[in-house]
C-alpha cells in the first residue's frame, strides 16, 4: 500500500497506509467490544437469579473491557498505530497517555477474568478442605498477578513519553512484559489443570471428567495469544515509529481480552451446566433455577439443637404432624433456588425405632457457604411376633 493519499480517502472513515495501520485497530477494537459485550449478555441470560461471585467478577471485567476499548478510540484519535513523522508532537503526548492507559486497564480485565472462572471452579467443585485449599491459593496467585501486574508496568515510567522516548522515560518494559507473560501463561495452565484435579477423584465416568475439561481448555488459546503479544511487543521499544509499531501488540491484546471474556462464560452453558449437575449429585434446571433430583429427599430446617418428631400409622394414613412437614417441603421446593445456594451444610441421622413412637430426626446445621448436604441415614429393621 502507498504511503499517498488517494482521491477517495476523504470518503473513508480510517484509509490505511503503509505509514497508517489505525483502520485496522478500529476494526478489531470495534469487533472485540461488541463480542465482548455479547459474551456478558449471554452470561446475564444464562446465570438470571443464579449468579455468584463470579459472574459479578465478570461483569467488572466486561466493564473494564469497555472502558480499555474506549480509551483506544481516544488514542486512535490522537495518532496511535501512525508514524511519528505524520502526527504532531502534541498527539504524540495524548496517544502514549493513551497507550499507558490501554496496557493497565488490559491487565486488570484479563486479571478479572481469571479470577471470575477459578471462583466458578470454587463454587462447583471445591466440596473437601484440599480443594478449597487449591482453589483459594490459584486465586490469590491471579489476584497477585494482576495487582503486581499493574504496579510492575506503572513505577518509573512517564505516560507522556511512553511512546516517543520510551528508554529514558520507562526502561526495561520488554523485561516487565517478559515477566508478566510467564506469570500469566503459568496461572492459565494451572486454571485449564486444576478441573482435572477436581474431579479426577470423584466417582464419575470418565466422559464426564472430560466434559469439565473441555469447558475450561478453551482458555489454552490465550497462552498462545500471550505469547504472540509479547514477541510483538519486542520490536516496539527500540522502534523508531513505536508510535506504529506497537499496533501489532494492540491487536493481538484486544483478542486476548475478548476470549479471555468468552472462554469464561463457556463453562457456564447449559450443556456444561448439566454435566457439573451430575458430578454434583443434583439437577439443575437452567430454566427456573430449581435443583431436582428424582431420588432425593427435602430436609427440613430446624435450629441448632431442635429435635423433630413425627408418628407413622401401620394403617398408612398420616398424621397432622406429617402432613405438615409434606407441606411445607412442597412450598420449599416451588421457591426459586440458586445454581449452588451457598449456606446449607447439614447433618441428619434418621433413626426407626420399634416402638409406636416412629420416627425421630435430629438435625443440626452449621453456619456455612458450602452446598454440601451429608446425610447418615440408619435403619434397624425388625418385627415383632404374630
Amino acid at each position: 500500500m502507498s504511503s499517498e493519499p488517494s482521491g477517495k480517502d476523504h470518503l473513508r472513515f480510517s484509509p490505511i497506509h503503509a505509514d497508517d495501520h489505525a483502520g485496522y485497530l478500529w476494526i478489531i477494537t470495534i469487533l472485540a467490544t461488541i463480542y465482548s459485550f455479547l459474551a456478558a449478555i449471554l452470561r446475564v441470560h444464562i446465570k438470571w437469579g443464579k449468579h455468584g461471585i463470579d459472574d459479578y467478577l465478570l461483569l467488572s471485567a466486561t466493564v473494564v473491557k469497555l472502558a480499555q476499548s474506549a480509551v483506544v478510540f481516544y488514542g486512535l484519535n490522537n495518532g496511535l498505530a501512525k508514524f511519528n513523522s505524520i502526527t504532531t508532537e502534541y498527539q504524540w503526548q495524548l496517544s502514549g497517555k493513551s497507550f499507558f492507559a490501554v496496557e493497565l486497564l488490559s491487565i486488570l480485565a484479563l486479571c478479572l477474568a481469571k479470577c471470575s472462572v477459578i471462583a466458578l471452579m470454587l463454587r462447583m467443585f471445591a466440596i473437601k478442605m484440599w480443594k478449597n485449599l487449591l482453589c483459594a491459593v490459584l486465586l490469590f496467585l491471579a489476584a497477585a498477578w494482576g495487582v503486581g501486574s499493574i504496579i510492575g508496568l506503572a513505577i518509573n515510567c512517564s505516560a507522556v513519553d511512553i511512546l516517543t522516548d520510551n528508554n529514558t522515560q520507562c526502561p526495561q518494559q520488554y523485561l516487565r512484559w517478559k515477566i508478566i507473560t510467564a506469570i500469566d501463561i503459568i496461572t492459565e495452565l494451572l486454571i485449564c489443570l486444576l478441573p482435572i484435579a477436581l474431579v479426577w477423584s470423584l466417582n464419575m465416568s470418565f466422559n464426564l471428567k472430560c466434559q469439565v475439561f473441555t469447558a475450561f481448555s478453551f482458555r489454552i488459546p490465550l497462552i498462545v495469544a500471550s505469547a504472540l503479544h509479547l514477541a510483538y511487543f519486542k520490536k516496539y521499544p527500540t522502534s523508531a515509529e513505536p508510535q506504529f509499531d506497537i499496533t501489532n501488540s494492540l491487536l493481538i491484546q484486544q483478542v486476548m481480552l475478548t476470549w479471555s471474556l468468552i472462554s469464561a462464560t463457556i463453562p457456564n452453558l447449559k450443556s456444561f451446566m448439566m454435566s457439573f449437575s451430575m458430578i454434583l449429585s443434583f439437577q439443575i434446571n437452567m430454566r427456573t433455577g430449581d435443583q431436582s433430583s428424582n431420588n432425593t429427599y427435602t430436609l427440613r430446617s430446624f435450629r441448632r439443637g431442635t429435635k423433630a418428631k413425627t408418628t407413622s400409622r401401620s394403617d398408612g394414613t398420616l398424621s397432622s404432624r406429617e402432613r405438615s412437614f409434606r407441606k411445607d417441603d412442597k412450598d420449599r421446593d416451588n421457591q426459586e433456588l440458586k445454581l449452588r445456594p451457598d449456606g446449607l451444610e447439614n447433618m441428619v441421622t434418621v433413626v426407626h425405632s420399634s416402638d409406636t413412637t416412629g420416627h425421630e430426626i435430629y438435625m443440626t446445621r452449621k453456619d456455612s457457604q458450602e452446598l454440601i448436604i451429608k446425610r447418615d441415614v440408619q435403619w434397624d429393621v425388625c418385627h415383632e411376633p404374630w
